[in-house]
Formats: C-alpha cells, structure tokens, sequence
C-alpha cells in the first residue's frame, strides 16, 4: 500500500536522472558497516529493521516518473530488506568480498526500500552489520544514523522494551518544500548570481593524466585506494592549522587542491566539496539526502603558500557557506555548460571530510572502519569494518575520515581512466605535500619535491637504460 506522489529536492532529482542513465552503476549506493562480536539473534534483528524502516519513511519508498518529473511515493506495509548469510570460517578477506559486492549491487528504486541490510556471518559468535542504501535516500551521516537506530533498536528487541530513540520532529518533506520556497522567490537569483560569479572565467575542465582514454559516456565505474597518514603527522596537523590561523579542513582541502595543481599545471581550476544542508536544530536525528556540492574556484601561483592557499579557502569557504542552498544540478544551466556525457559537470574533482571526536565513538568507529578500534554500545561488543563505496562519481575524489584514532584519505577514482598504481602514485605526493605544509606552511606549492629518493633511483634508472 502507498499514499501519494511526493515531490524530490533538485538533488535528488538530479540522482535519479544518474541512475537511469546507469541503472547499473553501484557510484550513489552508501555504505556503513559494523563487526560484532557475540551471538546475534536473526528475529529480533528483522523486528529491529522494520522498526527502523518504520521509523524513517524514505528507507520504505520508492520513486517513479511522470511526464519527466521524478517523485516519492511511501510505502505503507512492511518491507523486507533483511538478509542473512552463513559464511562458515570465511576469512576477513572473503567477508570483504562479500561485502564489497553487496555495496556494488544496483537498486531498483522503482519498489519499495532503496536499502538492504545484511548480516555476513562466519562464525556464531562474530558476524558484519552492513546497511547499503541509495543516495536518494539517505547521505554519509545519515547511515551513521540508521546503524545507530539499528543497534538501538535490537537492543530493545532483545530487552523487550521500547527503543530509546529521540523525537523525529520533523518529515523529510519539509526539506522539499523549504527549497522550493527558495528557487521561488528573489534568494534564487541572489544565489546564482554568485555562483556565477565564483566561476566566471574558470576553466571548464580539469585536465588530469590519465592512463586510458575517456570513454565517451562515463560508466560510474571506480575504485579506492586507502591512505591512512602517519600518526606523527597526524599530531602534528591541529597544532600547524591553529599556527597558520585556520582549521584543519582548510589544511587538508588545500594540500589536495595543491595535488591537483601539481599534476595538472593548472592555475586555475574549479574542485567541489561537499556541505551538509540538514537543518540541524529541528532535524539532525532525521535519515534523508542533506547535502549539497559546492564549487570552489581554486588560483595557484608559482609563488602561492601554503599558507596563502590555506587562508584564500577559509575566507572563500565562509562566504559559500552563506550561499549553499543553490543546488548544484541547476548550476550548469545558469553557467550554459552544454552537455557532457563523458564528464561531471562543472568540476571533474571532488573533496569530502567526515570529523568524529571523542564523543561520537560510533560515528567514528564506523566512518574509520578499524578493525583493531572497539567499542561496547548497548552492550555489544563491536569492531570497525571499513567498505569501499561510492567510486566512480568523479574523475578523482578525496574522501578524508578523520577522528581519535587517527586520519583516513580515501582516494577514490574512475576505475575507466585510471589504473590504480597512478592513483597509488597521487596518495603517496598528497601525503609528501601535507607534510611539507605542515613542517613549513610559508613553503610556495610549486617548491615541493614530490619524488622521493626511490622513485627517483627508478626514474634514474629507467632514464638512462639501466633499468
């Protein structure tokens, strides 16, 4: 049973024009997933799953098209997107497989529930919690959310007692229409006049190296290449962003913006980074699609510093923020890109950082995925179980987890266009570049020697045929 057609915010129409493009493409599937360590009884975590699609309604609806306009309708009855897999003594590597595989497959958002959960199990006392949902749905923090509504809930289950959930104050709906209201009044033009102005005169592609041609329409096919950073450096990042005047976003935002420079020669260049637009007084305990892309106009001079680059994104970035509620898919029409299927519009770059701190314990057990972090909520004993997700969205994107037990890059690349040693490669430079910004951020960007003295033996040595 369903109830009426419901309209989509412009992101997630955007999303669901993606998707028939690539029905296939698992790039907007998102992905959470914990270990626990101790029996799980499989009724009450099916109960426990209803209560949470009951909970939040767009984990139970489905989408469909009228006459070229996307919409929602919310299906009424229950749901079932529990599954449970007996894996007996899978190893740590096939439980990645299988993990990683249920991340990859495509969603029919035409029925009911764009979202799975799966329970992988080897032995009877360990099994991986994974929740996989479509980015029509739900964004990052609000997987955080649903695992954590999940375990809350199967813990009441098991009690027989009523979840201990805060108060939903508000539907996802409102967001809807409080984005409506905007585009239909006088802020709309206010707002693409600035983005207008932020990108005029940029140039339209970033022009990295690439290792294969591009395909002529992009495929949304990817892959991650993980960079965890070295616990000094790691220590060292806050103290060298307070010194230099600004936050630590700044500093790992710029020290990519600078890889990017490095590897293109380009000056000047757009990249994109990803804000929440959750309306966090009345809706932060809500699940839905809170987020919104913003270009940022990158400009890196041969004697540009770190600590120029650094300060230029803070003032630039407080005035965005002033103006997120443009939403990015309405963006290339006010700038008349004409249409690319082979590329993202606007920028072909993108960065995002998830922060935890020492009172979000789940959010950062489940944002870093370390296997050797552990954690007992409502007393469960569980351990991180990190999934590779959400690859292929753009040509190149910086994905950093950062919290207590240290800081994560996530690399992740059009798997078309580049062959993983070569972003292999571009991890290794980000973290050479961070560490000279963070050693010296009067250091220029254009100064800093990416080779180091191995790949140079082998650059050597190649060069003069004693390979």
């Amino acid at each position: 049973m369903s109830t009426a057609h419901l309209a989509l915010t412009t992101g997630q129409e955007a999303l669901w024009f993606l998707h028939r493009m690539a029905p296939a493409s698992p790039a907007y599937n998102v992905a959470m997933a914990v270990r626990i360590h101790q029996q799980v009884d499989d009724e009450a975590l099916r109960r426990a799953v209803h209560r949470v699609l009951d909970r939040h309604e767009l984990l139970r609806s489905r989408f469909a098209e009228a006459d070229g306009t996307p919409y929602r309708v919310v299906h009424q009855g229950p749901v079932e997107v529990l599954e449970v897999h007996e894996l007996p003594g899978a190893t740590d590597t096939e439980l990645h497989e299988r993990a990683h595989a249920a991340v990859n497959r495509p969603f029919d958002l035409t029925v009911p529930g764009p979202v799975r959960v799966l329970l992988l199990r080897p032995r009877p006392t360990d099994a991986v919690l994974l929740v996989v949902a479509h980015h029509m749905a739900t964004d990052g923090a609000s997987q955080v959310i649903v695992l954590g509504d999940l375990l809350t809930a199967y813990r009441a289950e098991l009690d027989g007692t009523e979840p201990t959930w805060p108060e939903l104050r508000r539907p996802f709906q409102d967001v809807v229409d409080i984005e409506r209201e905007v585009l239909d009044s006088p802020r709309r033009g206010e707002l693409a006049d600035y983005w207008r102005e932020v990108c005029a005169g940029a140039p339209p592609l970033l022009e990295l190296p690439v290792d294969h041609q591009r395909p002529a329409r992009k495929r949304y096919v990817g892959a991650t290449h993980d960079l965890r950073l070295p616990e000094e450096l790691v220590r060292r990042l806050r103290p060298a962003a307070a010194a230099a005047g600004v936050t630590p976003f700044a500093v790992l935002f710029g020290t990519f913006q600078a890889l990017l420079h490095r590897w293109t020669a380009q000056a000047d260049f757009l990249v994109g980074y990803a804000v929440s637009t959750r309306p966090e007084r009345t809706m932060k305990d809500a699940v839905g699609y809170f987020v919104n892309t913003l270009p940022h106009r990158v400009r890196i001079g041969d004697q540009l510093t770190f600590r120029q680059l650094f300060a230029e994104i803070g003032e630039q970035v407080r005035q965005d923020l002033a103006h997120r509620d443009f939403p990015l898919p309405l963006l290339p029409g006010e700038l008349g890109l004409p249409a690319d299927p082979g590329r993202t519009p606007v920028f072909q770059a993108m960065f995002s950082l998830v922060a935890a701190n020492r009172f979000q314990p789940l959010l950062e057990l489940l944002a870093l995925g370390d296997p050797r972090a552990e954690l007992v909520h409502h007393e469960l004993r569980l351990s991180g179980f990190a999934v590779d997700q959400q690859e292929g969205q753009f040509d190149l994107s910086a994905e950093v987890l950062a919290g207590t037990g240290g800081v994560k890059v996530a690399l992740k690349y059009d798997a078309d266009l580049f062959e993983p040693a070569t972003v292999a490669r571009m991890a290794a430079h980000y973290e050479r570049l961070l560490e000279a910004a963070v050693a010296d951020p009067d250091t220029p960007v254009a100064a800093v020697d990416l080779v180091d003295p191995t790949e140079r033996e082998a650059l050597l040595a190649f060069a003069t045929g004693q390979w």
